[in-house]
């Protein structure tokens, strides 16, 4: 399943969580299909597919201390058009 993570942190942890990007893996079963940072929002946006809720809890775990993550399945606009 197709998911958006968007994950807002507090400017004054914006090193710690840079330096964790730069050395976070992901688990093996997640495809990332684009990661972003929002500059000057002290966000960043990841499009991934996940094959469940624990995967999700695996990728956002290790940044709880420094924000809040939200995540959102997401869908094709195409598809989601198709199935209405």
């Amino acid at each position: 399943m197709l998911f958006v993570l968007w994950y807002k942190f507090e400017p004054e942890h914006t090193h710690q969580v840079l330096e964790l990007w730069k050395h976070f893996q992901y688990p093996s079963d997640v495809k990332i299909h684009h990661r972003y940072l929002l500059i000057g929002r002290h966000m960043s946006v990841a499009i991934f597919e996940a094959p469940d809720e624990r995967s999700i809890l695996k990728i956002t775990a290790p940044f709880s201390s420094y924000g809040v993550a939200h995540v959102a399945p997401a869908m094709p606009l195409e598809e989601a058009i198709k199935a209405v």
